[in-house]
This record gives C-alpha cells, structure tokens and sequence, in this order.
C-alpha cells in the first residue's frame, strides 16, 4: 500500500488513488455525526448563495453552514459538532456549506478515485473500509490563513495505521487537545467543539461521497465496508 499525506488547499492535482477528507475542527466531524444522528443524506454545497437558493427550492432541506469559523445567518445549524451531536436529524437532508473542507471536496471530485470523509468519529470503519487499497490519498483541508495542525495528527495517526502500526488513539486525541487548532477554537467560543470532535468511534460507518451526496458507504448498491479497487 501506498499512502500520502496531501495538503489539499493547496493541491492543483491528484490522481486516481483512494481519497480521505480531513477537516477534523470540524466540517469531516459535523458531517458523519449528522449521519449518526439518523440524517438521511448530507448535499455538499460551494457557496452561501447557491445554498440559499437550494433550500428554497426544497423546503423540507435543512441547511448548515459557516465561513471563517461564524454560523451562517438564517441557516438552521453552523458547523458545530458539539450542537449536532443532540439533535434528532431522522430522515432529514441538509445542506451543507464550510469554508475549507468542503472547498476541498470541490477540488478532489474532479478526480477520479473514491472519496471518503473521515475524523475520529469514525476512524476505525474508515480504515476497515479502505484498508485493502493500493493507493491512498488523506487529503488535509487546512485552512486559508496556515496550516490546521489537528489535521496532520489525524493524518499521521491514520497512515500509520494503515502501514502497520501499533496506534495509541488517546496520545493522538491529546496531541489535538494541546493543538493550535484546538487554541483557536477556544479563542473563537468554540471549545465545546474539541471534546465533541474527539468521541472516537461513535460512529461504525465509513461514508462517501458519490452523486453530490455524501452517505454512508452502505447505501451505495453492491458496495460494503470492505470494498476494495
């Protein structure tokens, strides 16, 4: 196996390997736990606007959101795991729109190569899920003003465990904790947030994105956690 580690703001290309979404604080946290909160799909979205004008065509949608760390104005969630994480969200579909992860996704799936979301929400169903790769690509969203350092501890932690390694998953979750990612969130009111984005394996999905939607591997026909290239 093959496994790289790719700043994927800054990135132009990528080839055909099996892709990894990181953005641990927080858009690849708040997404699979709206999933573990019983939604039925999430639809990424590139900009406020076309989000605006998707939820007024489809009323029942909720939408989610922020830029720069600040929930959107008149969306029904921002970007917070810690608020996610006691909301019924059963059958619903939301919208979902963030100022670096899913920028990142906009670039990545024009591509060839599955893409997975992944934090440590649902760490191990993601390693299951992609284990048997050939090449994999954990794609960190960083952010526009220097480099999210609790992506590249989610990063590390996982290409170590897909080569082989023994991982200690709490050092791990303490590297983020003492993070400048972390120190951020506290500085933006956001502390609850960390705590939130560290619940390891809650979550005992993979989830991929795939015909603008992203959903739980199972969903997809003839495919299962174990799927391989």
């Amino acid at each position: 196996m093959i496994v790289n580690i790719i700043d994927g703001r800054r990135e132009k290309n990528f080839d055909d390997s099996t892709k990894v979404l990181i953005d641990i604080f927080r858009a690849t946290t708040t997404i699979p736990l709206m999933l573990y909160r019983n939604a039925k799909s999430i639809i990424p979205v590139r900009t406020v606007t076309e989000t605006r004008k998707m939820k007024a065509k489809n009323p029942d949608y909720l939408t989610s959101g922020e830029r720069y760390g600040v929930r959107i104005p008149r969306f029904n969630y921002g970007n917070s795991p810690g608020v996610i994480m006691g909301e019924d969200l059963s059958g619903k579909t939301l919208l979902f729109t963030s100022t670096n992860g899913i920028k990142v996704l906009f670039k990545i799936r024009e591509f060839p190569g599955d893409i997975y979301l992944s934090s440590f929400i649902n760490f191990t169903a993601t390693y299951n899920a992609i284990k048997d790769r050939e090449k994999v690509s954990i794609i960190v969203s960083n952010r526009p003003d220097g480099i999210s350092d609790e992506d590249y501890i989610y990063a590390n932690m996982l290409k170590a465990k897909l080569e082989g390694e023994e991982v200690n998953v709490d050092d791990y979750c303490n590297q983020i904790r003492a993070s400048h990612g972390a120190k951020r969130l506290k500085i933006m009111g956001a502390a609850a947030d960390i705590e939130s984005s560290l619940k390891v394996d809650i979550y005992h999905e993979p989830i991929i994105y795939s015909n603008g939607k992203i959903i739980p591997l199972t969903k997809l026909s003839g495919k299962s956690p174990s799927a391989s290239e």
